[in-house]
């Protein structure tokens, strides 16, 4: 190879290597030592949570690098708030923390509000039904959406259509039952707890149709009513004041009084809050000309509200006599309870009800799973004073004695922290896996509407109140399954409420 050659090749493969040199990795990404406005964002989160819990011993005191390589771990801000609830104590009655109540109230730039909780107060959106599975003999082997509530003010509410109607079809559609598995004997299957097992295919479908119903702008169902009659009913999507007293009666002649009660809206003194106090106010004038020594209260579906409208409805419900004793207390911590700004908030609770002109003997209370929160909150304050029967379709109600006040952290981010817990007048708290109830397994009879007394839970109250008709039936499931259908699944539920208290 000549000199020249023999140069030109190591120049060439000098360039080639510095080439080679200068195309390396692209670098780590710069960790910003300053924090972002997110960071920022998510240690107040950390902060608020902190200085709130009602476990915030359990919740180090992180300097603030400490807190910032804590946050930085985490995504978003519902993962830091979910890693701050996990550090709370195991909850006794389930694999978790016992804090699984804290949440974000979030939304975006235009308004829209993502909540996994489904947190709501005073207005609701949407049609106000929801509907269960349900077969109306085991000889049809089919079954239909079933409506077991429609919650007063909605579209549903105001269209006509009740409690109790099995749904024949939706926006015309009448292909809306299920049909359901059999063996080879033809013998309907069950599964382990004792289900009617629906076809997969067919109950997909059908979920489809009532999910793409619920939630389309308008909304047409035909019906067959517990009365037996057909009839159709129309609706429009919108937003509505939810009206919390669906039914209010008194069974004549029995000295029993009635009132269904889904959900603790506000008695304040705005519009929608005073037209909620007005009502209560009536229906317990009403009880009290018609001497009404017996209440059955039903509150199979009240997930919870506000803390001062359980105040209001249990001072009217309590005796006269009981005035000046104690309603509750709260247990929390140590910064809310010498807190200037917050512990004139957390103060013992005292009847206050001394021109209380209606003086019950007994409460009877119509419970399920979904009782939670402000209904539990009642059920206790109510019990130390009162005979207070709890009848329920399984043997617990839900399990909240916890409640929250919101902390707006942005315009778009407000923080509900578990802060505070009641105690009644007796001690008694930390139902955290439910109240035990007096009158378990009590069949929660879809078929009939609230007020019926052939309903199951109702039939059961007024027995135990002394009212005995030729029409009621026996409350068992066993009955319920001769007279007409059997609940075999729900589709939808209310959604759950906390035991709120107003922004502090």
């Amino acid at each position: 190879m000549s000199l020249y050659r023999f140069f030109l090749t190591l120049v060439c493969l000098g360039l080639i290597l510095g080439c080679k040199k200068e195309i390396t990795n692209p670098p780590d990404p710069i960790v910003p030592t300053e924090p972002t406005e997110q960071d920022h964002l998510k240690a107040t989160i950390y902060d608020y949570y902190n200085k709130y819990s009602l476990w915030t011993e359990h919740i180090p005191d992180r300097n603030e690098d400490e807190r910032l390589t804590f946050i930085r771990q985490h995504r978003s801000n519902n993962a830091v708030l979910n890693a701050l609830k996990s550090l709370t104590p195991p909850h006794p009655g389930y694999n978790g923390s016992i804090d699984r109540f804290s949440f974000l109230d979030e939304s975006d730039s235009e308004g829209n509000t993502s909540l996994a909780t489904g947190q709501r107060m005073d207005t609701n959106d949407g049609y106000g039904l929801y509907f269960s599975w349900g077969i109306l003999s085991e000889t049809e082997a089919e079954a239909y959406p079933v409506i077991y509530l429609v919650e007063g003010g909605s579209p549903g509410h105001v269209s006509g259509i009740r409690r109790g109607s099995i749904v024949l079809a939706l926006n015309d559609d009448d292909n809306v039952k299920v049909s359901l598995e059999k063996d080879q004997q033809g013998e309907l299957i069950k599964d382990s707890d004792g289900n009617y097992v629906m076809v997969e295919s067919e109950y997909n479908k059908v979920m489809g149709k009532i999910n793409t119903g619920i939630g389309g702008s308008s909304l047409k169902i035909k019906a067959l009513t517990a009365d037996d009659e057909e009839r159709t009913y129309t609706m429009t999507y919108n937003t509505y004041d939810i009206d919390p007293v669906l039914l209010d009666t008194i069974y004549k002649d029995f000295g029993v009084g009635y009132l269904a009660y889904t959900s603790f809206e506000e008695v304040d003194n705005s519009v929608r809050g005073k037209k909620n106090r007005e009502k209560i106010d009536d229906i317990i004038t009403s009880f009290e000309e018609a001497n009404v020594k017996k209440l059955v209260l039903d509150l199979r579906y009240n997930t919870g509200g506000y803390v001062s409208t359980a105040e209001y409805l249990a001072n009217k419900i309590v005796n006269a006599a009981d005035h000046g004793k104690l309603m509750f207390k709260y247990s929390i911590n140590n910064y809310l309870a010498t807190s200037f700004q917050y512990k004139s908030d957390f103060q013992d609770v005292y009847f206050e009800n001394s021109n209380n002109k209606l003086a019950l003997e007994n409460v009877y209370v119509l419970a399920t799973e979904q009782t939670a929160s402000a209904s539990e909150l009642l059920i206790s304050s109510l019990k130390p004073y009162l005979n207070v029967t709890i009848i329920a379709e399984t043997d617990r109600t839900y399990g909240k004695p916890v409640g929250f006040f919101p902390e707006e952290i942005t315009d778009n981010v407000t923080l509900w922290v578990t802060s505070f817990k009641t105690i009644n007048a007796d001690g008694y708290t930390d139902y955290w896996d439910g109240m035990q109830v007096d009158v378990p397994n009590i069949y929660d009879y879809i078929f009939k509407d609230f007020g019926d007394s052939e309903e199951d839970m109702i039939a059961k109250a007024l027995s135990l109140a002394g009212v005995s008709t030729p029409s009621m039936r026996a409350s068992s499931r066993k009955s319920t399954s001769a007279k007409r259908g059997v609940k075999v699944g729900v589709i939808n539920k209310p959604n759950e409420r906390n035991m709120l208290k107003k922004r502090l």
